[in-house]
């Protein structure tokens, strides 16, 4: 085994619909060359009390992927978590959890946003954390968890993001980074502090927010009990790129790109994250908070961002096609719609972030409503829904860009296309066309790519 066989990384990379093991492998040309070797499932489960993450069940599988790697003989550098965002765990003062984690989907948390802002202000809630207003963030999540469980919010001595809460499993110790914080509508990515005021004032807890590390920082070692289940050494576990879009745009530096003010990346899966390089925040009033928001890099700079709906509205779709025993690839899907275009039942604009499509049990049933009632043709077939579903993003894309436009003034006509929604052609084509930018296809792995790369500069090889 040569030198650089040793350089080997583990990232899981954990989105809101799958979860993969990857290893990293640092080559001589300084490129990380990713290897998938388990990937396993994720879905919220939905009981009586609510819509809940199984966290138990992916740590296990994570777990297992260890296994897999130790049996391999592989000898690992360092391992790292990244996740989707928002979503927290509340820990007791003996570190175990309160309850499982709540998904972001959750109904309790429909109309929070502005029941905030009612008592916060727009403007001062805008100012002070810099986030998106929207009904998923941690800060509403928390506010529904003190009106629906206030005796176990008063028991809660620890809130840990998804990310931390399995890097608190994997080595005992605490804490978080910027990348996941800045998601969580309760922390300034300028002042680099959590907004204990706005806590404060909305009766919430801010001691149990853990402490926030800026930058790729070792936190520990595997624990013991993690050792002999995976048969594993005292291997360094990583933070500083815990949310996977700050793992993504962590790596959209490259002197091949095109410069910042020209520049606008989308880093695509279950959601869309739109977001542009900036220096400091814009001129206060100049954004809509319902549709912008900062957010961090792994290195603390900040990102101008848009939350948009991606491939959740196909991958529900698929279920409900595969349901009924059609061909649901993505690649029969994409040609499927290609071929509907120019038919009228496949003319439809959907809004994406529409209420409707968070967590329907039927989303073709979803999107037909949707069309009949706001007087639009109703899509029939499985290309015909890909469609409107392809064309609407393109849309949401393009009218999201033309807002920075305006509001930055920057020309913003390259689009850098990276994660798994990266590889529809179909809908590259489409947003180039609408949006009027140059499309660059960057690579589908760029969250894990991230993630190694940050555990690469935690260990300093």
């Amino acid at each position: 085994m040569d030198n650089q066989d040793k350089l080997v990384y583990l990232a899981f990379d954990l989105g809101a619909s799958s979860g993969r093991a990857i290893l990293g492998r640092a080559g001589p040309d300084g490129q990380i060359r990713l290897e998938e070797i388990h990937r396993f499932g994720n879905a919220p489960v939905q009981t009586n009390e609510g819509l809940f993450w199984d966290i138990e069940s992916l740590f296990e599988q994570m777990i297992q992927a260890m296994r897999l790697v130790a049996k391999r003989g592989i000898r690992l550098r360092a391992v790292g978590v990244d996740t989707w965002g928002v979503d927290f765990a509340l820990l007791d003062e003996n570190g175990d959890l309160l309850e499982q984690p709540r998904c972001y989907r959750d109904a309790r948390n429909a109309g929070m946003s502005r029941r905030i802002v009612e008592r916060i202000g727009a403007t001062r809630l805008a100012e002070r954390t810099g986030s998106m207003f929207q009904d998923m963030s941690s800060l509403c999540q928390l506010v529904a968890a003190a009106e629906d469980t206030p005796d176990l919010l008063a028991r809660a001595k620890t809130l840990l993001f998804m990310p931390d809460l399995l890097r608190y499993w994997l080595c005992g110790k605490s804490g978080t980074d910027c990348t996941i914080a800045g998601t969580s509508q309760m922390y300034d990515v300028v002042r680099r502090e959590w907004a204990a005021d706005i806590l404060s004032e909305l009766n919430l807890p801010s001691e149990i927010l853990p402490p926030v590390a800026i930058g790729p920082t070792v936190v520990g070692t595997l624990g013991e009990e993690i050792r002999e289940k995976t048969g594993m050494g005292a291997l360094p576990v990583v933070s500083g790129a815990g949310h996977d879009t700050g793992a993504a745009f962590g790596v959209c530096t490259s002197e091949d790109l095109p410069p910042p003010e020209d520049l606008v990346v989308v880093s695509s899966g279950t959601w869309a994250v739109l977001g542009i390089f900036v220096d400091e925040h814009l001129p206060a009033g100049t954004l809509e908070p319902t549709r912008f928001g900062y957010e961090a890099n792994p290195d603390g700079s900040l990102l101008l961002i848009s939350n948009l709906t991606c491939a959740w509205l196909i991958e529900q779709s698929r279920k409900s096609f595969s349901a009924a025993g059609a061909d649901c690839s993505y690649e029969a899907l994409a040609a499927a719609a290609r071929a509907a275009a120019c038919g009228a039942s496949a003319s439809a604009i959907i809004d994406p972030q529409w209420d409707g499509f968070v967590h329907p049990p039927d989303m073709p049933a979803a999107i037909a409503g949707y069309c009949r009632s706001t007087g639009q043709p109703v899509p029939e077939t499985p290309g015909q829904f890909a469609h409107v579903i392809f064309n609407s993003l393109a849309e949401s894309y393009a009218e999201t860009i033309d807002e920075l436009r305006a509001k930055t003034s920057r020309p913003l006509r390259n689009l850098y296309m990276i994660g798994g929604m990266s590889r529809n052609e179909y809908l590259n084509e489409l947003t180039a066309r609408r949006a009027g930018v140059n499309v660059i296809v960057g690579p589908a792995e760029t969250t894990a790519t991230g993630n190694v790369a940050v555990q690469m500069q935690a260990v300093k090889t």
